[in-house]
């Protein structure tokens, strides 16, 4: 969350990236290595952008969708982790934790993200 090296991504999107990439939420940006910060950076705009387009986040895969992609799905089956503590996790079946961090709420699924 450190505001000096990207601001204003957002709790939804730092959440949901994270899970996307497979990534502890704990690792240091400088143990990302270049071409996984140039993925990750590419999947934010990407993602982003869509939130754009539909006019609101969805970052799961339409795959995860109840009634597939011909249309966005319900809110709750619109994320990953974002406000899902103690819910399975949709790839893993793991339960997905949260945890305080920078004062902000911190969702991942520690059995993904490793």
């Amino acid at each position: 969350m450190d505001q000096e090296v990207v601001s204003g991504i957002g709790n939804v999107y730092r959440a949901e990236l994270l899970f996307r990439a497979r990534l502890d939420p704990a690792l240091p940006g400088s143990g990302l290595g270049r071409e996984r910060a140039i993925a990750l950076w590419e999947d934010a705009a990407e993602a982003m952008a869509e939130g754009v387009r539909d006019g609101r986040i969805v970052t799961t895969d339409p795959s995860h969708w109840p009634d597939g992609p011909a249309e966005l799905p319900a809110p709750q089956d619109a994320h990953y982790v974002y406000r899902r503590q103690g819910q399975p996790c949709r790839e893993c079946g793991g339960s997905v934790v949260v945890a305080a961090e920078a004062g902000r709420k911190l969702y991942w699924c520690p059995s993904c993200q490793r």
